[in-house]
């Protein structure tokens, strides 16, 4: 059990959940609307549901981490109910992979931001070595370490087979999943340059390049550019995320 518990730590410290995610806060915003408080978790679909009446129609989300599974079922709800999405802060991690993209129209406003990190199938290509050096540094025993090794590799891959099918399911182009380790590489140069050089690495895809490229359409982004404006990266205290634009990236067919 306890072995369990490390391997989901793991897991949730590699989807961008620092610790184990209790359930997001869910309430009505007005007779429209639910707000969505907190990382993404099993069961907040369900209560979701329950929340939801026939004249609901937007999910107003401030999220910063989540579980991929979770967040894949409210995405689901979402795209089957064709609600909207509202960013009112934050929407990053899983939050932003597979809820924001699964609305009919998303809205980030002005004070907002939308934040990518590593996709499941990102994560599943760790290799061996990288995954042992995370399950040491989460506490896992050295006598254990062979076996758990695998065990959460086969865990990565599940998750990302369950993301393509998403994604598949959705018409998002599986390049929306995998773009992010180029924004990452570009991000390594920027932290030379920059006085927070811990900060998490996000990327913010533009919303002519999530239509163009990945098939996600109705995205509002407000003054998204102007704040990326003139080095194309914003800083944001609250999440201590150093959040790359496109620049990285080369146009897509």
């Amino acid at each position: 059990m306890k072995l369990k518990l490390e391997r989901l730590i793991v897991m949730g410290i590699m989807a961008g959940i620092g610790t184990l995610a209790g359930a997001a806060q869910l309430s009505r915003a007005d007779s429209g609307a639910i707000a969505l408080r907190g990382p993404i978790a099993e069961g907040d679909v369900d209560r979701l549901r329950l929340l939801a009446t026939p004249g609901t129609t937007l999910l107003r989300v401030n999220s910063d981490a989540g579980e991929p599974l979770a967040a894949m079922q409210l995405g689901r709800y979402l795209r089957r109910q064709q609600w909207d999405v509202a960013v009112d802060t934050v929407c990053a991690g899983s939050c932003a992979l597979y809820v924001f993209p699964a609305a009919r129209h998303k809205r980030i406003p002005a004070d907002a931001v939308l934040a990518l990190q590593e996709s499941a199938f990102l994560r599943a290509q760790a290799s061996p070595a990288q995954l042992r050096r995370t399950l040491a540094d989460a506490g896992v025993a050295a006598e254990d370490l062979e076996r758990e090794t695998v065990a959460l590799a086969a865990q990565l891959t599940e998750t990302a087979a369950m993301e393509a099918a998403f994604a598949a399911e959705l018409d998002i182009a599986p390049a929306f999943y995998r773009d992010f380790a180029q924004v990452a590489a570009q991000a390594d140069g920027v932290r030379q340059r920059f006085p927070d050089q811990e900060a998490v690495v996000h990327w913010w895809p533009g919303a002519a390049r999530l239509q163009r490229c990945y098939g996600i359409a109705g995205v509002d982004e407000g003054p998204r550019a102007v704040r990326l404006a003139p080095d194309g990266y914003l800083y944001v205290p609250a999440l201590s995320a150093l959040v790359m634009g496109d620049q990285a990236l080369q146009d897509c067919p």
